[in-house]
């Protein structure tokens, strides 16, 4: 069964990656969630998909240039919508704590743009709530996944890419071999770039795909059809209820 996994929360009807998103997902019952990690100034890990806070707050600058009290200062509700005024950005603990009975935990590590401990950090925050089954990091970095598999084999990993991405000729080659060499356990390839023969080579090496990001109900029969294990989506209120 192709499992319904809520893209930033239930991002088109309440702030994306906020708590409130995260909740309505919840409700909506979605299998699963998906957020972006970061590291702040002071090393605690947060939720926000952009590297800065600019379009997502009512204030302006990049997560690791500030601490979490600096951070925690800005409204991430407003810019949406009157009715989530005073949203503060969440940390990594808040969204594990709304997401830790769904199916799929599904956390981006984003590629930071300097070296630091955000793999070995979130990881020992997966751990501290006791979710390492659930939870499936993602990331446009191999590198990072593989650090991921080093530091505790237990966690899922999976490749995330798009149609840019350099890896796109050896993945298409031959997606198994791929995963094998970076110890992956799924791939999250942009929509265009699967079809059902991608699937099966994929499903044939006991790798899963998850791929994003997927807002149309109509395709919704023509995807599980094709086996796909997943999709990321904006709009999971069009799919969970149909």
């Amino acid at each position: 069964m192709t499992k319904i996994i809520a893209h930033r929360g239930a991002n088109k009807l309440a702030p994306e990656n906020t708590l409130s998103a995260f909740r309505k997902a919840v409700e909506l019952k979605s299998d699963g969630l998906e957020t972006d990690i970061h590291l702040t100034k002071d090393g605690e890990l947060v939720i926000c998909h952009n590297y800065d806070i600019n379009n997502t707050s009512d204030g302006e600058g990049f997560v690791a240039q500030m601490t979490l009290d600096d951070l925690r200062k800005y409204d991430f509700g407003s810019y949406f919508s009157p009715e989530f005024a005073g949203e503060k950005i969440p940390t990594l603990d808040e969204f594990l704590e709304i997401s830790r009975n769904l199916e799929i935990i599904n956390i981006e590590i984003k590629v930071p743009h300097q070296k630091n401990d955000i793999v070995r950090k979130a990881i020992e925050r997966v751990k501290a709530f006791n979710l390492e089954e659930q939870v499936l990091f993602s990331s446009f970095s191999v590198e990072l996944m593989r650090e991921s598999k080093e530091i505790n084999p237990k966690i899922k990993t999976a490749a995330l890419y798009d149609i840019n991405s350099p890896l796109v000729p050896e993945i298409s080659a031959d997606p198994v071999a791929f995963c094998k060499k970076n110890n992956l356990d799924a791939l999250h390839p942009i929509v265009i770039l699967i079809d059902k023969d991608f699937i099966d080579r994929c499903h044939s090496g006991g790798i899963k795909v998850n791929y994003w990001t997927l807002n149309d109900k109509n395709a919704l029969d023509t995807v599980r059809e094709m086996g796909v294990d997943g999709i990321i989506t904006d709009v999971p209120e069009f799919f969970v209820q149909g």
